[in-house]
């Protein structure tokens, strides 16, 4: 499970962030033609691949782009062996948007290579992300930004964005705010804590510098650095569509989606 911690109306919060498409199709099978842990993309597979020797924490998009230029299909993704037995789950997943960033790219390798890592009847072991030190925000400058405010107020028709976004070499945030959205997430119930209460404890533990201290003040700075890209993230895409961004949702504001989406697709068949 990849954490997102952040920061937000002086709390201290735990998002969980996934692939919006991902859909477990298949639970507890083993094929002959697939091993665990891997990527299936028109048949070929990532684990036979140049591409599975690569450190690049991007090779599993790069090879997934790679396979899905010509054919652009659904692919595979299996999780590990269960601990009690050979089987495994199986997810499939639409391809990927087109590149815009390799900051981007590193995070839905992230959320790949988590489901790649998933144990079935195990608790997901959860692992901090860091927009920033993935690179996410590395793009957002403020300079790109108002580059982008004055072309939105300046010009009415919508049309020619597209195309002063290119001139003014601004086109990737409109295509960060495409991108970003391929992604769910969902607060963690249960796991905020007031920020007032974590600078407190961090306050008093400074002294005696522990790894617990350390790591805990890592945590704080992490959540800080990932509300400030996020606010920069939701600022692009209130410019552009004049709301906030939205991308993180509770539980139940989540399932109120699944939900209505049920409603709508009843209908149509009623229909």
């Amino acid at each position: 499970m990849l954490v997102l911690p952040i920061v937000n109306k002086r709390r201290v919060m735990n998002v969980e962030l996934k692939l919006k498409t991902a859909s477990k199709v298949r639970q507890g099978v083993s094929f002959d033609d697939a091993k665990e842990s891997d990527i299936i993309v028109n048949r070929d597979k990532f684990s036979e691949s140049s591409f599975s020797n690569s450190r690049d924490v991007s090779a599993p998009v790069d090879f997934i782009r790679s396979r899905t230029m010509l054919y652009p299909r659904n692919f595979l993704v299996t999780t590990k062996e269960a601990n009690d037995s050979n089987l495994y789950d199986v997810y499939s997943i639409t391809p990927p948007p087109k590149k815009v960033t390799a900051g981007l790219d590193k995070l839905y390798s992230k959320a790949i290579t988590d489901l790649r890592k998933e144990i079935p009847g195990v608790k997901n072991r959860g692992r901090y992300i860091s927009l920033e030190e993935l690179g996410v925000g590395d793009h957002l400058t403020d300079d790109k930004i108002a580059k982008l405010q004055h072309i939105v107020k300046e010009v009415q028709d919508e049309d020619r964005w597209p195309e002063l976004f290119e001139k003014a070499g601004i086109a990737d945030l409109s295509d960060t705010i495409d991108f970003i959205n391929n992604f769910e997430c969902t607060v963690i119930s249960d796991t905020s804590i007031p920020e007032d209460s974590l600078q407190d404890t961090l306050k008093a533990m400074e002294v005696i510098n522990t790894r617990d201290y350390r790591n805990l003040n890592k945590y704080y700075r992490t959540a800080k650095n990932n509300a400030d890209i996020y606010t920069k993230l939701s600022y692009v895409n209130k410019i552009l569509y004049d709301r906030p961004l939205g991308l993180i949702k509770s539980k139940n504001q989540v399932q109120k989606q699944l939900i209505k989406k049920k409603d709508e697709v009843d209908y149509k068949i009623a229909a």
